[in-house]
């Protein structure tokens, strides 16, 4: 590939578009998770947390961070809760994962099926009934 004018790749600069947006994500999770340490008895501070989580698919990372907290004698009842509230969510968000569509078989596989289907029930009923020496 030829380097662009300015030394890079062509791919590079979408690469570095996705470490930006995944370092902002990343950012943001640090705040939020920051403030709950803060504020670890208000209840909003950790919906904020499970909520952004939720949106940028961060459910791993969050439940990793409650459940290094839930063996702390100060926080560890409502690590644990939250923690349970962190896989309620990721069982929610999976379940409401629509399956596609099965498509349907194409018409030359089914009438195959088929062919092959009453040839072997017809040899059996030669076999069966037919004529024997």
């Amino acid at each position: 590939m030829s380097a662009m004018t300015d030394g890079t790749e062509p791919g590079d600069r979408a690469d570095s578009a996705n470490d930006a947006d995944d370092a902002s994500g990343d950012a943001v999770l640090e705040a939020l998770w920051k403030r709950v340490l803060e504020a670890w008895d208000d209840e909003r501070v950790h919906a904020a947390v499970l909520d952004h989580a939720l949106r940028t698919e961060a459910l791993p990372e969050v439940a990793g961070r409650y459940r290094a907290l839930t063996g702390d004698p100060e926080k560890g009842t409502r690590a644990k809760a939250k923690l349970d509230a962190v896989v309620v969510a990721a069982t929610n968000m999976l379940w409401s994962t629509k399956m596609p569509v099965p498509g349907k078989v194409p018409l030359p596989i089914t009438l195959s099926a088929v062919g092959v289907s009453l040839f072997l029930l017809s040899w059996l009923a030669w076999a069966v009934l037919g004529p024997h020496h």
